[in-house]
């Protein structure tokens, strides 16, 4: 599944006239990186958010963690043993609905992004960002989601507030709801304007070429999780075949010993996180053959017994997910000590973006002296090594199994 014919061929488009040809007005030159690296902060040193001293972080313990008397559990044939009817997922595989998914092609245009950006520690050049963009902004690509994502946590919109021309599921792709809803309408309303700066920035030359790079990164995981979640609902609330692009979102396409984008870095963190992501995303698919499309079409009609399944499946992934995103905000903090200059830098502006992802839920869960403690770590321009401590002591508490 590799991704550098396409590559090839934004570098052949681009070339000479990178800006006019491909990128219209936003497109640039050069190779600087430029910026002021002074951000403040009580921990760092030399305004690089250096952190002083060396944080006490204990490896991740998952040894206590097992699955819910309730949760659907398909790995190594187990599911002979849970609570769920049998169905096509008892196998460990994911199976398809319906043809491959779109989504898989939005995964993969990640990929080719953190190619350009990030990955192997490279500094990107306004070129590279250039090339970016235009994969983020393909037809049917990244950006055509972000515009309407939904976050489900939220409220929905109230139906006053709809616009009877859109789609019940594109409310979000109205300027009037993003304005009033925008926490609902995170795409447009907190995704894509930290999207379009980052881009923007980074294809001029402006700032710190990293910082720009990990903001980008960040954002993009958060759609990841958040679209993953969002469209196991609505293969039960709008189209059934929603429950590939729920498994696409998460694996880029792949069965539970592979994945890239938001299955990769947890995977890289935890075999037994990304296992229990797999099973929620299973849940729900197996909820779908018990209770086929061409008999249930939405949610409301399900049986009582089916509408309890989903509770308990999706909530199942839900934690599963929340669980991996606070393992990629653990590993970030972990490492911020051990960075320099443009790298601490962009390894914060990573975490100011990913680590206030998690605070609804935190603020949920509680304990609420650990939820205020992400909350203060998060807002610091730069923490001190007690302050990471504290921090994933935190995580470790309110997100510790999955």
């Amino acid at each position: 599944m590799s991704t550098r014919p396409f590559l090839r061929r934004l570098a052949l488009c681009l070339g000479s006239v990178l800006a006019a040809a491909c990128a219209g007005d936003d497109g640039g030159g050069g190779m600087g990186t430029g910026g002021d690296t002074d951000t403040g902060g009580s921990g760092g040193t030399g305004g690089a958010c250096e952190i002083d001293g060396t944080p006490q972080v204990p490896p991740i313990d998952e040894s206590s963690c097992a699955p819910l008397p309730t949760d659907y559990q398909p790995l190594d044939n187990m599911s002979a043993n849970d609570m769920w009817p049998a169905c096509i997922t008892d196998d460990g595989e994911y199976h398809l609905v319906a043809d491959s998914p779109g989504t898989i092609g939005r995964v993969e245009g990640y990929e080719m992004i953190a190619d350009l950006l990030w990955r192997n520690g490279k500094v990107p050049t306004t070129d590279d960002f250039t090339m970016a963009r235009v994969v983020y902004s393909q037809d049917q690509g990244l950006e055509s989601r972000i515009q309407r994502r939904e976050d489900l946590h939220y409220p929905p919109i109230p139906m006053e507030d709809w616009d009877p021309t859109v789609d019940p599921d594109k409310q979000c792709s109205v300027p009037s709801n993003v304005d009033k809803y925008p926490d609902r309408c995170v795409g447009p309303g907190r995704m894509q304007p930290i999207l379009d700066a980052a881009f923007a920035a980074g294809q001029t030359g402006e700032g710190i070429a990293e910082v720009h790079a990990a903001r980008i990164q960040a954002t993009l995981l958060w759609f990841l999780y958040t679209s993953t979640y969002k469209e196991s609902n609505t293969c039960f609330t709008s189209k059934a075949k929603d429950c590939d692009s729920s498994w696409a979102y998460y694996t880029g396409g792949f069965q539970r010993d592979g994945g890239i984008g938001l299955a990769g870095e947890v995977r890289a963190l935890s075999d037994t996180t990304h296992n229990r992501v797999f099973d929620g995303v299973a849940a729900v698919r197996c909820l779908r053959d018990l209770y086929p499309d061409d008999m249930y079409p939405v949610l409301d009609d399900l049986p009582a017994e089916g509408q309890m399944l989903f509770d308990l499946g999706w909530e199942q992934l839900d934690n599963a997910l929340h669980r991996g995103f606070a393992l990629v905000v653990r590993d970030r903090l972990a490492r911020q000590a051990d960075l320099s200059g443009n790298e601490a830098l962009a390894n914060w502006a990573f975490l100011q973006i990913a680590g206030p992802v998690l605070q609804r839920e935190a603020d949920e869960r509680g304990p609420a002296s650990e939820a205020q403690t992400l909350a203060d770590l998060f807002a610091m321009d730069c923490p001190t090594a007690a302050d990471i401590e504290a921090g994933i002591a935190a995580l470790d508490t309110i997100f510790p199994c999955p």
